[in-house]
């Protein structure tokens, strides 16, 4: 099965905030302190003006560098964790349409490309010192 490449659709030093705003609705039940963590993100980040993006993407966009201040790498990757259970647990049960499912898949893979490129950027600061190398 041939899939379209995350990067081709979403510049990568940028998040959606959209997938922020999501991500925020699928875990505040749940999950209530990592949605409380992605409200806080949306409230305190300032959207990269369009100008700035140089890009076709026209939805609202976060510097990953911010997303990842507001939120650091752990909380990041519970994010990832907890989205990945629901999706799984929505597979399980077979009770989503087929658009819902094909949407929390993307929105799974927009959190997997922040956490590589965290992984990306946090090996090559060799200054820091919890960074793997």
């Amino acid at each position: 099965m041939s899939r379209i490449p995350i990067s081709d659709y979403m510049p990568s030093d940028f998040f959606s905030r959209q997938a922020l705003e999501l991500s925020f609705r699928l875990l505040r039940n749940n999950h209530p302190l990592l949605a409380h963590a992605i409200k806080q993100t949306i409230d305190n980040t300032t959207a990269v003006s369009y100008e700035e993006l140089q890009s076709a993407y026209t939805g609202e966009m976060l510097l990953n560098t911010d997303v990842l201040t507001s939120l650091k790498a752990h909380t990041i990757g519970k994010i990832v964790s907890a989205l990945t259970d629901i999706g799984e647990a929505a597979l399980r049960q077979n009770d989503l349409p087929p658009n819902h499912m094909a949407l929390m898949r993307t929105l799974i893979e927009d959190w997997v490309q922040l956490t590589e490129w965290v992984l990306q950027h946090s090996a090559s600061d060799h200054n820091d010192k919890t960074a793997y190398h």
